[in-house]
């Protein structure tokens, strides 16, 4: 007897406004995926700034759900790209990103770093809120939201 996966999946989408469950056919492509969420489910995050994950893994888009062996009732989480402002110290210098909430404050950082070649040694992300942001939290869990004003500043703990 031959074994043959189902055409489609009862996919729960996991977001930042709650959950949500769609029949999606197994040979969709992934962009098409992000584009029932916004038409069918009217989760309010614009397909251009939609990154699904599932299992920590980021799905791309032009590869279908089948691609990834994803099984017939899977949760996929929906990250929001959300653009960022990153002052260094309080100089005025100025880095604006586009990033994906799903990711932490250290990859952040390391981001700044690898592109910018800004040195985070002893430093940490401070939040106009006048909050110090933990590195191994993700931006949507420390409440880091579109538009958010971040300063790199010197972790006074650690001196």
């Amino acid at each position: 007897m031959n074994y043959l996966p189902p055409a489609t999946s009862l996919i729960t989408f996991l977001w930042s406004g709650g959950e949500s469950i769609l029949l999606v056919p197994m040979a969709t492509r992934v962009i098409d995926v992000k584009l029932l969420i916004s038409e069918v489910l009217h989760i309010p995050v614009p397909i251009d700034r939609q990154e699904l994950s599932w299992e920590g893994q980021y799905l791309k888009d032009e590869l279908t759900l089948q691609d990834y062996h994803i099984p017939p009732t899977a949760f996929l989480v929906i990250y929001k790209k959300i653009e960022v402002e990153i002052y260094l110290e309080f100089d005025g210098v100025r880095y604006v990103y586009l990033v994906f909430d799903g990711i932490t404050v250290g990859e952040l950082k390391a981001k700044l770093q690898t592109e910018q070649g800004v040195d985070i040694e002893h430093k940490v992300l401070w939040m106009v809120d006048n909050s110090y942001l933990d590195d191994h939290a993700q931006l949507l869990v420390a409440g880091v939201v579109e538009g958010a004003k971040l300063f790199l500043i010197e972790d006074r703990k650690r001196m």
